[in-house]
């Protein structure tokens, strides 16, 4: 009896060591896996802080986030004026390169996760596409099996949305919701500084417009008093 039990002793001893040195290599995982995801994040906060020009920049962003995340798909979406519609202005993938082209857009509250975040200004994750009524089943993009939109806003206004898709289902956890937030409102704040580079330029120009108009009719007028 004392040997069995001193191997049912080992033998529990073994087990729990087992399943402690499982536990510890998730958490390794998990653990090198929020740096990889912080290190992204950094690289995107680094090109949004430095780039004015929306052309050059939502490009950018989208490549490098569906890079660095290895998501299937990025795009990126800004609302119209009228706020109807939600534009596709940047792509990674093949599939958002064809949208592009043909001007890809959707209506905001009625057409997909994004126009139910556009609508609503509130994120959505969607584990398992085929179970979610908002799903836009869009032919260009076949192979989607996750997808999260994420509204970018600055100070309530909203300005579009931030959308990522993957191949595979329950790609996102808590990390990532949480560091695409985080680009999200980097990406928000670098759309909204850039728009207002744009209205500064555009106010420089009517200035100069207006103020040559008035140099040229002052010296109209001087000449014809001389």
């Amino acid at each position: 009896i004392t040997l069995l039990q001193s191997m049912a002793d080992q033998l529990a001893v073994a087990i729990k060591n087992s399943y402690l040195h499982r536990q510890n290599q998730v958490l390794l995982r998990q653990t090198e896996r929020r740096a990889r995801l912080l290190q992204a994040a950094h690289e995107v906060g680094r090109q949004v802080t430095s780039i004015l020009d929306l052309d050059e920049l939502l490009p950018l962003v989208a490549g490098l986030i569906a890079d660095r995340f290895g998501f299937y798909h990025v795009g990126i979406f800004l609302i119209d004026e009228q706020r109807e519609y939600a534009h596709l202005r940047a792509a990674n993938s093949l599939g958002g390169q064809r949208m592009l082209a043909r001007g890809h857009k959707l209506q905001i509250g009625q057409q997909g996760i994004v126009g139910y975040v556009t609508s609503r200004q509130e994120p959505r994750v969607v584990l398992n596409v085929g179970e979610d009524t908002a799903f836009f089943n869009n032919p260009d993009l076949p192979d989607t099996q996750s997808e999260m939109a994420l509204p970018l806003q600055v100070g309530g206004e909203l300005m579009g949305a931030l959308d990522v898709q993957s191949q595979y289902p329950n790609a996102f956890d808590e990390d990532d919701i949480t560091i695409m937030q985080v680009m999200a409102d980097q990406l928000a704040i670098a759309i909204e500084n850039a728009r207002l580079l744009q209205q500064s330029q555009q106010m420089v120009r009517q200035l100069e417009k207006l103020y040559g108009s008035y140099s040229q009719q002052a010296w109209r007028e001087l000449a014809e008093s001389s």
